[in-house]
């Protein structure tokens, strides 16, 4: 028996702040439900932001004021769902066994709106975010089933960047 299966891609760009741009997730993920989509491909960095033409001020041997600055807006706007560099994507964070913040929520919250917003819609969901964890930022796949939630996710093996916040 064959079962159709209809993919969509998104052609999204970054909104100004990760509450803006899963709105806007929301949004074209209910419209590729409504064209009968099962999976739905966001961009990649789509969440936190891909850094386009920032040099956060960093030459060999310097960092200006200026960059310090953007590099910690940057980190400060990574999405953060809730893990730690040693726990990782493991089974413990798949099946929700990671402390919880007093919200009910790990991290800032973005797992569990990717989550619902699958759920809602029957949409699987495929995005790229900047995930901050552990002082570091990664740039990372989530992969999210409508029914089971969050099923994993694929970091780059390299950080984008381990720069301290600070400094």
């Amino acid at each position: 028996m064959s079962q159709k299966l209809t993919l969509a891609v998104s052609q999204s760009h970054t909104l100004s702040t990760v509450t803006e741009t899963l709105r806007a997730l929301s949004a074209t993920t209910r419209r590729a439900a409504s064209l009968s989509a099962s999976l739905i491909l966001f961009p990649e960095a789509y969440l936190g932001g891909y850094p386009r033409g920032a040099s956060f001020g960093a030459t060999v041997g310097g960092r200006k004021d200026f960059g310090r600055e953007q590099f910690k807006n940057y980190f400060q706007g990574a999405v953060d769902l809730g893990d730690t560099p040693g726990a990782g994507a493991g089974d413990d964070w798949v099946e929700k066994k990671l402390p919880v913040n007093k919200n009910g929520v790990r991290g800032d919250g973005t797992r569990e709106e990717l989550e619902r917003v699958a759920k809602e819609t029957g949409v699987f969901l495929v995005t790229g975010v900047v995930e901050r964890s552990g002082g570091s930022l990664y740039c990372s796949v989530v992969y999210v089933d409508p029914e089971r939630g969050c099923l994993g996710k694929r970091r780059k093996v390299m950080p984008v960047s381990e720069a301290p916040v600070n400094g």
